[in-house]
């Protein structure tokens, strides 16, 4: 027998004041009448007085009731002995099955099943169960029920899906669950968290979860005690071309999760529209990775749906990355500059996007007064490098241009008159020039960058940029539709972007050549200025999406969105759409969404989350213990799971309560026995 309260039992000490009582107690001599005593011989003799004592069943009693009251307050319960029946307080249980596609591994997911089966068959009669399905997200697939057949049912229906594990979200959200409940403040609440137990599902950067207090962790490992799984981790691609040959390299990452197996000999497929490109033999050492390329292929025009896969192992979902090649044709930009003797003043543009041998950009190079206003539809971009004199003719046609969907780049340096320039582009400039700045002597730093804007947030993750300095530009007042994107050092705007109509255009304060400022002969330009025209042109394209990533749905030029179709051939309809008709798709499904417009078909191709594929084990109490509030019992997960807590086995034997009863009980006989024997005494 154990005890709760053991500092209780010091009161039972108060079992011996009876004893104490009965021995030190003083009665009163009897009275009897005697005649004279002097006729009597006094004799000496020593007499002991003999202490004994009386009523002894009223003395066995009262200790007996002092004995009792003292264990009740202990709280006395049996280690050894488990009860099944909760008593009268209610019992809630979550049940969280793990269904990542780790789960698909041969086996796994059966046992885990089975697992939750014996946890629904082993409840308590009054128990409530709930069933929580959960990978990177939770689904209640049974609220809490004393029905064992419903949950039985939805255990049935269950399955692994596609997605990552995110062991504490789960948990998270299984405590919430036991909170909402109406008696969430009482009763015994317990959380069954069956899965493989993978490292990659625990991540260990993301903000701590607590369990609420009085809540049971227990865990059910049902993992493969020795997995192996060999996965396409990752394919780096171009997403678009503009030749018929790929001139740059597919790089297939492989790898092997097995630790204990030596090398693995794998055949790896590169695959164009379902027809394989090319066929290799690699070997992969056990715990390591290896790298395939393919390059040299033709690529059809349009949009084609690519593929990496590898030979089949345990765990084949995972054998497949899915990639797109677009071969498009190059985006016509026109620069209008003015015209000068010696070298183009668009020299430096034309270098940046003349380099490399995918270049997406096609540059012609014309004079403000040799261009054409009807000529601009033939164009995607047009770059006014600081042209002066724009007619009026030029000057509606690219506003008309630009609230079609063109995108306009500005240049304003030397030769931009600021009273000409507002006077021309007042409708489509997202800002009013004001006078020239000259730094007399030095320069000013290009130093107030929004990162997060489009045109500078791939430049966020290479770290520092490269200084600028700008030795003069234009003052600038922005509208109130405009961003200022870059700004100097004293706060002047450097980089100002606004939309027309459609269309988006892009104010540069400076020189886009080295004439007011050092930009042109900077390691930035370049990667600049192809951000800029491929933010004002088509959106960038990414060769693949990740599952549960947003993806962009371009509508058509009029604003017309596409019909979607997910990788299994239905219909996809919930896309998020803002004014103009783009959308937002959230994948849910691996393969490839198609997106049908009125004269073309382009593919978005959607991979599972790789990192599931690492299979490797995480240790268990480490993570018990990191979800608990306390420290955590002596002994291993699976020992814990089977032992309840020295609260619970009290509060499911209730001892104190028959005892404290029986205390009661001989109290009030006490006092009845008591007062007949002081009558019997008065009478006799």
């Amino acid at each position: 027998m154990a005890f709760l309260s053991p500092f209780f039992l010091i009161g039972a000490a108060a079992a011996a004041l009876p004893i104490l009582v009965h021995l030190v107690r003083r009665t009163r001599a009897r009275r009897v009448q005697f005649p004279s005593l002097m006729f009597l011989r006094r004799i000496e003799q020593k007499t002991i007085r003999r202490r004994r004592l009386r009523n002894i069943v009223l003395l066995v009693m009262r200790c007996a009731a002092l004995l009792l009251l003292a264990l009740a307050f202990a709280r006395p319960y049996f280690p050894g002995f488990r009860s099944s029946a909760a008593g009268p307080r209610q019992v809630r249980s979550v049940i969280l099955l793990d269904n990542s596609y780790s789960m698909l591994y041969p086996g796994v997911f059966e046992r885990a099943r089975q697992a939750a089966r014996d946890i629904v068959r082993n409840a308590g009669g009054d128990e409530k169960l709930a069933l929580v399905l959960f990978s990177g997200v939770s689904d209640v697939l049974m609220p809490f029920t004393e029905d064992r057949g419903q949950v039985n049912a939805a255990l049935d229906g269950a399955s692994p899906g596609l997605g990552p594990t995110d062991y504490l979200q789960a948990i998270q959200g299984a405590d919430s669950l036991l909170k909402d409940a109406q008696d969430a403040g009482s009763g015994i609440r317990r959380i069954y968290l069956i899965s493989d137990f993978h490292q990659a599902g625990w991540n260990r950067s993301a903000p701590p979860v607590k369990l609420s207090p009085g809540v049971e962790l227990i865990p059910r490992d049902v993992s493969d005690p020795q997995p192996a799984n060999l996965a396409v981790s990752e394919v780096k691609s171009d997403p678009v071309i503009y030749s018929q040959k790929y001139s740059g390299k597919v790089l297939a990452r492989i790898d092997d999760f097995d630790r204990g197996k030596g090398p693995l000999d794998a055949t790896v497929e590169l695959k164009l529209n379902d027809l394989v490109v090319e066929r290799k033999q690699i070997k992969v050492d056990a715990g390591s990775s290896a790298t395939v390329e393919f390059s040299g292929f033709n690529v059809p025009e349009g949009s084609n749906r690519g593929s990496v896969e590898i030979s089949a192992d345990p765990l084949p979902v995972d054998n497949r990355y899915f990639f797109t090649i677009t071969r498009d044709t190059q985006t016509k930009v026109l620069a209008i500059e003015t015209a000068t003797r010696g070298r183009s003043e668009s020299f430096f543009i034309q270098q940046s996007l003349l380099a490399g041998e995918n270049s997406q950009f096609s540059l012609t190079t014309k004079t403000a007064g040799s261009v054409n206003p009807s000529d601009l539809d033939g164009y995607r971009i047009v770059i006014l490098n600081d042209a002066g004199n724009i007619g009026q003719g030029l000057a509606a046609a690219l506003e008309t241009f630009v609230e079609r969907g063109g995108g306009l780049l500005i240049g304003a340096g030397k030769h931009a008159d600021a009273s000409d320039f507002n006077r021309a582009l007042a409708k489509v400039s997202p800002a009013t020039l004001g006078e020239t700045v000259q730094t007399r002597g030095g320069y000013a730093m290009m130093s107030q960058v929004k990162t997060e804007h489009p045109i500078f947030n791939v430049f966020a993750k290479s770290g520092r940029l490269a200084p600028v300095r700008v030795y003069a530009y234009h003052r600038a007042a922005p509208s109130e539709r405009a961003t200022v994107v870059a700004a100097l050092d004293d706060g002047s705007p450097l980089i100002i972007e606004g939309l027309a109509g459609r269309g988006k255009v892009v104010l540069i304060t400076s020189s886009l050549d080295s004439a007011w400022n050092d930009l042109p002969l900077t390691p930035l330009y370049l990667p600049l200025v192809r951000q800029v025209l491929s933010y004002m042109g088509d959106p960038a394209r990414a060769s693949a999406y990740t599952l549960g990533q947003a993806i962009p749905i371009p509508a058509e030029p009029d604003g017309t969105p596409p019909l979607v179709d997910g990788p299994a051939g239905g219909r996809v309809e919930d896309i998020k759409r803002d004014q103009a008709g783009n959308g937002s798709l959230t994948a849910k499904e691996a393969g490839f969404y198609r997106l049908r417009y009125h004269n073309r078909t382009d593919n978005l191709a959607v991979d599972l989350d790789t990192k599931e594929s690492d299979l490797s084990k995480l240790n268990i109490d480490e993570l018990i213990a990191s979800v608990s509030r306390g420290p955590a019992d002596e002994g291993s997960y699976s020992e814990r799971s089977e032992r309840p807590t020295a609260e619970q086995i009290e509060a499911r034997q209730r001892i104190w309560l028959p005892l404290l009863v029986m205390a009661l009980a001989l109290f009030v006989a006490e006092a009845v026995l008591a007062r007949r024997i002081r009558i019997a005494k008065l009478i006799g």
